[in-house]
């Protein structure tokens, strides 16, 4: 886990708190773009936890050479998806976000779950 974390609750809050604690942990030069692409990583990754994962929940942030580094942690070990929604899906789009906007990410399992983390460039 990285060097600060918080336990999320497991609802759809986690998503709120979770964007307040990166926000919380960025450096001022750190804004702009990369704090907006940072608060929509973690919300999805937050939501994908609580949707489809099973508590506990847990976020982390922290920087590493050139990267900030993003984590949400769960306790099931069931992998997230990637798919293919249509058009008129309300839904279904997270993992594809991530891909998009991070320059890496991936699951690691967990003794009790799994953790999806994530790289943005900084």
């Amino acid at each position: 886990m990285p060097e600060a974390g918080l336990d999320l609750p497991a609802d759809l809050s986690a998503a709120r708190e979770a964007r307040a604690f990166v926000r919380a942990r960025l450096c001022p030069q750190h804004g702009g773009e990369l704090l907006d692409r940072a608060l929509l990583v973690v919300s999805e990754l937050a939501v994908n936890a609580v949707e489809h994962g099973e508590p506990p929940v847990r976020a982390g942030v922290e920087c590493r050479s050139g990267v900030l580094h993003l984590e949400v942690s769960d306790g099931s070990a069931a992998p997230p998806r990637v798919s293919a929604p249509g058009p008129e899906a309300e839904s279904g789009r997270g993992v594809n976000l991530v891909q998009t906007v991070c320059s890496a990410w991936g699951v690691r399992p967990e003794p009790a779950g799994k953790t999806v983390w994530c790289d943005l460039p900084v």
